[in-house]
């Protein structure tokens, strides 16, 4: 786990480092920021079990280079995921799963003034797991053992930006099954809370 903080921690300050020579050296607008959020996710599996949303978090950097009303947002953050799994020989648990994601997203202000933006935007989203509890469940083990830890997927929503402050409403979803064996793709709905510190 210390190298994906080591990683993490290097590109925040890669960012800073570009984000303050693109400001001393240049009008265009580049900004970086931090953000984190709640998750309400669900895993969708094989066939003798049923699945509903529960709830994780995550948390991350931002940069954004905006374009008049439009702008392009890229981020990288830490997820903690978990899914509900039902059946009538074992009951309830929450199956949970920790990974690297990474959204490039296009958006676009439909209310921009200096103080306040409310935008709208869409995009991808690449993740990588690091981390799962899906295994230790022995009835899932066989359907998941080809559990693929590379994923991609898509994101829509919407934001209001007060100052420094944001706040999104998101929805992801994929467009991968998470295993070639059958067919499952993870969906979650994000609100998320962000400062921009440049």
């Amino acid at each position: 786990m210390k190298i994906y903080k080591l990683v993490l921690l290097t590109t925040l300050f890669l960012l800073g480092l570009i984000s303050s020579k693109a400001n001393a050296q240049s009008p265009l607008p580049i900004h970086i920021g931090i953000k984190g959020g709640a998750n309400y996710s669900e895993l969708p599996v094989s066939d003798g079990f049923s699945s509903k949303y529960a709830s994780g978090y995550f948390g991350g950097a931002m940069a954004r280079f905006d374009i008049g009303r439009f702008y392009i947002q890229n981020e990288i953050l830490y997820s903690e995921k978990s899914s509900k799994i039902e059946t009538s020989l074992m009951g309830s648990r929450n199956v949970k799963w920790k990974s690297i994601e990474v959204p490039l997203v296009i958006g676009y202000k439909v209310v921009n003034l200096d103080a306040l933006n409310v935008r709208v935007f869409g995009g991808g989203v690449y993740s990588y797991v690091i981390d799962d509890n899906i295994a230790s469940l022995n009835q899932l083990k066989d359907s998941y053992k080809k559990f693929d830890k590379s994923n991609i997927g898509y994101q829509v929503g919407a934001g209001v930006e007060m100052w420094k402050f944001t706040l999104d409403f998101t929805y992801q979803g994929g467009l991968n099954n998470i295993s070639k064996d059958f067919d499952s793709k993870v969906s979650s709905f994000n609100v998320s809370i962000g400062y921009f510190i440049l």
